[in-house]
């Protein structure tokens, strides 16, 4: 995870700034590289036999229609946007205020209120945003909700790029309160995930805890954004006058080592929630031992003991293993980029392009998060459980069995504006 406060707002000639002649440009293509990335990641579930239109519960266009071909359908349509209006901006019209109207056009997609167009998935994303925006505890929480939810907060960065970046093509003097709006903006994706791991604490009646080590996940971030844009605020200071003010409680070194603390901490609690939790594949037993020891005097101490067992998950849908031990890699390498933006932060001026690569690489690791995870939970759903070789391992907390021990009758039933789009669809 990326959670750097600052935004991005730096204009620097670079290889990226070749293929897209405005910075302004980057937010829009990172989320329609996203777009092309969801439909990849449902074709090839879908090719793997895994029904994500079951996990999510709703259905396509047309009974047995996969659910890929639209969002490829609307990532076709994007992408013919941007090139158009890259295309106007380098040949027609260099104005200042054409890349703004490529996120106008894309908003009025979303919005259009006509049949065509894809509309019922333009209108099941809408429906989405609205319940993961709602501040409502008592809420139910779907799992299409929680996908899309942590699929935002892997966008986090690009929100406050997408600010900043706006901005500066909109205003002459460039503040728009960017100190306190771009970190609002990048920590509202972990906010809206904290809610819903409140939410399902509540609704489990404050049996399951596992969401509120969730939460805290979520949590950890916030001091990560707010340390960063401390940060650039020191860089201006010091650009400015040499020094941070007095009154400031810590240096910039000082921040520095603060921020460096809590990404490892993020970083690394993350990491092991992603292999342990959400894709289920390593779990932590706690085996009980007894022992007797003898004393000098003859006399027998019988001495008891826990010891924590790692145990890797034996059910597989993937046919190959080693699909399992390269996402943990990647996840974990792509997890631990922060030393990278560790450099980026001292050197950013030098290199080019390292904001928008490490936006990318995000992108690509959540791709690979979203791929295991609906693997996880198909897995759950079907075998009801993930058996591994200790009976007596630590359970796992399905997110579908709240309060349920059958993961095929959960919480989740099928949501009923997905029934009354199938009614609206068989009268007109």
């Amino acid at each position: 995870m990326d959670t750097d406060g600052g935004g991005g707002g730096i204009m620097q000639h670079s290889m990226v700034d070749n293929v897209l002649p405005s910075a302004i440009y980057r937010p829009i293509v990172i989320f329609c590289i996203g777009l092309w990335g969801w439909g990849l990641n449902l074709y090839l579930l879908n090719k793997q036999h895994i029904d994500p239109a079951q996990l999510l519960l709703i259905h396509g266009v047309e009974k047995n229609s996969p659910l890929h071909q639209p969002i490829f359908g609307l990532a076709t349509i994007a992408t013919g946007l941007i090139i158009c209006n890259v295309w106007w901006y380098n040949w027609i019209s260099p104005w200042h205020w054409t890349p703004i109207l490529c996120y106008v056009f894309a908003f009025l997609l979303v919005l259009w209120p006509g049949k065509n167009l894809y509309r019922k998935e333009r209108e099941r994303f809408i429906r989405v945003l609205r319940r993961i925006l709602s501040p409502n505890l008592f809420s139910k929480v779907y799992f299409g909700d929680v996908i899309l939810a942590d699929i935002l907060t892997s966008f986090s960065n690009v929100f406050g790029d997408l600010f900043s970046t706006c901005c500066s093509a909109t205003t002459n003097e460039n503040p728009c309160y960017r100190d306190v709006l771009v970190p609002l903006l990048i920590s509202l994706p972990y906010m809206i995930r904290l809610r819903q791991c409140l939410s399902e604490y509540i609704d489990s009646g404050g049996e399951c805890k596992r969401h509120l080590w969730n939460a805290l996940k979520y949590a950890s971030a916030f001091p990560v954004i707010i340390i960063s844009a401390s940060q650039k605020k020191a860089d201006r200071y010091i650009a400015a006058t040499g020094s941070v003010p007095s009154t400031w409680w810590v240096s910039d070194t000082g921040l520095f080592r603060l921020w460096m603390l809590f990404v490892f901490l993020n970083s690394m609690y993350s990491f092991w929630w992603d292999i342990s939790m959400d894709w289920s594949l390593i779990n932590v037993s706690a085996s009980s031992r007894t022992t007797m020891m003898t004393s000098h005097a003859h006399q027998h101490h019988i001495r008891h003991y826990t010891t924590p067992i790692v145990r890797f998950r034996r059910h597989f849908h993937f046919n190959e293993a080693g699909l399992y031990y390269a996402a943990m890699i990647i996840d974990f390498l792509l997890r631990t980029t922060w030393s990278l933006k560790i450099g980026s932060h001292l050197y950013a001026r030098r290199l080019a392009g390292s904001i928008f690569m490490m936006q990318l690489l995000e992108v690509v690791r959540r791709w690979v998060w979203v791929i295991f995870r609906m693997e996880s939970e198909w897995v759950k759903r079907t075998m009801a459980s993930l058996p591994t070789d200790n009976s007596t391992m630590l359970a796992m907390d399905p997110i579908n069995n709240t309060g349920n021990t059958s993961g095929a009758t959960s919480k989740l039933m099928p949501i009923r504006e997905e029934e009354d789009d199938d009614n609206e669809d068989n009268t007109t």
